[in-house]
């Protein structure tokens, strides 16, 4: 048990620890006194209870020296924890690994152009037809 000096009004307000409830305001002007300075200890909750869920992430109060912040959400946790208090989240995430896609495959290479056929047997099979149809019209006539 300890005297809290309001530092707003000056009451002297006596409180067994500080716990951030109810009856931690200054009964004159409404003032907090769990953040005036004072000695009075700070009485903390057991890791693993779900007080912490009550309040705001990172809103931890007095910080308790060499505590660790969790990468999801923000919480003050205790230096041995695994587990975030709050939201129970790893702690020690394991790293994200990035996988590159493959390169797209090549292309394949575009069809060889036709090849060009000569024009000369064209010409041979037409002077073939009109001396076979010259040939038919001298002996039928």
């Amino acid at each position: 048990m300890a005297d809290v000096v309001c530092p707003e009004c000056g009451t002297v307000t006596t409180l067994p620890g500080i716990r951030r409830a109810s009856d931690e305001f200054c009964s004159h002007c409404d003032y907090p006194l769990f953040w005036a300075p004072t000695a009075v200890p700070e009485v903390t909750v057991a890791e693993g209870s779900d007080t912490t869920l009550r309040r705001l992430p990172g809103a931890g109060g007095r910080q308790i020296v060499g505590s660790r912040v969790c990468p999801t959400c923000g919480e003050l946790n205790l230096l041995s924890a695994a587990l975030c208090a709050r939201c129970y989240g790893e702690m020690d995430p394991a790293p994200i690994v990035v996988v590159e896609p493959p390169p797209p495959a090549p292309l394949p290479p575009p069809p060889a152009p036709p090849a060009k056929r000569p024009w000369w047997p064209w010409l041979v099979l037409a002077v073939v037809v009109i001396a076979g149809i010259v040939t038919a019209v001298v002996l039928a006539g």
